[in-house]
């Protein structure tokens, strides 16, 4: 009958120590995630992350646009990304964009950027764009917004209904229900 043999000194010493080393390393509480809606559902594919940082450049390699989020969920089954504290910003020399919102989503392959949630847009350095929702696509540089919008240039403003206007010609336009007042 074989003899069971135990292992030497030295080894047993080396796994106890591993085995130390791994206990004290090992996270006293569990790591906090970041907190994402997730619809109350969960199916194969989907991501989520934080601290998001988005890239877009031109063909001859120029950043064109820079998209940032404190957390993204995304759902490949609808090609859908929803985002958490959202800024999209446009580099185009007299194109520039800001936009900042609370929510956003990305969506049919980022052709369309909806936000919400306390949006706010500087389209020109001394214009700014005050509403509830915009529809942002990146590929014409449209924005539309179907809810109230307040418009701020200088001590100038409009507000009404409705939004349209292109970052590539600065024109805007309110659609209805125009009331404004200009400080000459």
């Amino acid at each position: 009958m074989p003899r069971f043999r135990a292992p030497s000194l030295g080894l047993s010493l080396l796994l106890l120590l591993l085995a130390a080393l791994v206990w004290w390393s090992w996270p006293q509480h569990p790591l906090s995630l970041p907190y994402i809606d997730w619809h109350g559902q969960i199916h194969k594919g989907d991501q989520a992350a934080e601290d998001v940082v988005m890239r877009q450049y031109t063909a001859a390699g120029k950043l064109d646009l820079l998209a940032t989020a404190r957390t993204a969920y995304h759902e490949p089954r609808v090609d859908r990304t929803m985002l958490s504290q959202v800024a999209v910003e446009r580099f185009k020399p007299g194109q520039q964009l800001h936009l900042r919102a609370n929510q956003g989503v990305v969506e049919r392959h980022g052709h369309r950027i909806v936000l919400s949630g306390n949006v706010i847009g500087t389209l020109q350095p001394d214009t700014r764009v005050l509403t509830t929702e915009v529809r942002y696509d990146p590929q014409t540089g449209i924005i539309t917004s179907p809810e109230p919008v307040r418009l701020e240039r200088g001590q100038d403003w409009m507000t009404g209904v409705g939004l349209w206007a292109s970052v590539k010609t600065q024109e805007m336009n309110i659609l209805h229900d125009v009331r404004g007042m200009y400080v000459p």
